[in-house]
């Protein structure tokens, strides 16, 4: 009898433990657009990539756009959150925790959403966004035009391996008078040795992009010591993202 007692307590004591739960962090259902702009050809053949690796494209501008989805518990559904980035080296052949950034943030966030925005930035970033000497918040747009980089890859591809020109959408992205992409399709005009392909990974992780050329490419932020305004070059990516 002794036994059972002990027994239906513990029940008991078991059953009014309060529960606790953890708070939400990462990524529900996250998704969105995605644009980056380097200062070297991303679309290009080994002639000229040879020619300006370690010398320049070691700076970008690149962008998100949350289209639905929530990270740390909060809905980021038509935020947008940008970085400037600065590596020591060309993308890709640099030290990416040696990197240095600027993120960019809605100025529409709330406090709470100007948090998850940065912490998104930094899990999609990897090492390069790791080391962020400011974060600065502004009136920020990104519009990619209907037609997706990604619903195109397949016929891309294709297109591709005929000396075709992969063709993504126009994308246009803003933070007034601090950073700016703005992008084309490719075409012929842009072939010049008739071996380009996308040389160069995204800095973002789990984005799916085409190359794009570059119309408009700027930072004139004053916190990574050095500015840029790089236009006209094949040096864009073009996408989506989903965490």
């Amino acid at each position: 009898m002794l036994v059972h007692t002990v027994v239906a307590l513990c029940g008991m004591m078991v059953a009014a433990a309060p529960v606790t739960t953890a708070p939400a962090t990462g990524a529900s259902g996250l998704k969105g657009e995605y644009v980056e702009a380097r200062t070297s050809d991303v679309f290009t053949g080994p002639c000229f990539s040879n020619a300006e690796v370690y010398i320049t494209g070691n700076q970008a501008v690149v962008a998100w756009k949350v289209t639905e989805g929530s990270f740390n518990g909060q809905n980021l559904s038509g935020l947008t959150v940008a970085a400037a980035v600065r590596g020591n080296s060309t993308f890709d052949a640099d030290a990416p925790e040696q990197a240095e950034s600027v993120l960019i943030v809605d100025n529409r966030a709330t406090a709470a959403q100007r948090d998850a925005l940065v912490a998104m930035a930094k899990t999609l970033g990897g090492e390069r966004l790791k080391r962020v000497v400011a974060v600065k918040s502004s009136p920020m747009s990104l519009v990619i035009e209907s037609g997706h980089a990604t619903d195109e890859h397949s016929a891309a591809d294709a297109e591709h391996s005929r000396h075709a020109m992969p063709k993504a959408p126009r994308a246009l992205f803003l933070a007034p008078g601090l950073a700016e992409i703005s992008t084309r399709p490719l075409d012929d005009r842009d072939h010049k040795c008739g071996n380009e392909v996308l040389a160069y990974t995204p800095i973002s992780k789990g984005v799916e992009v085409l190359p794009a050329f570059t119309l408009g490419n700027f930072f004139k932020g004053e916190e990574l010591n050095t500015r840029w305004d790089d236009p006209n070059a094949r040096s864009s990516m073009v996408g989506k993202f989903a965490l």
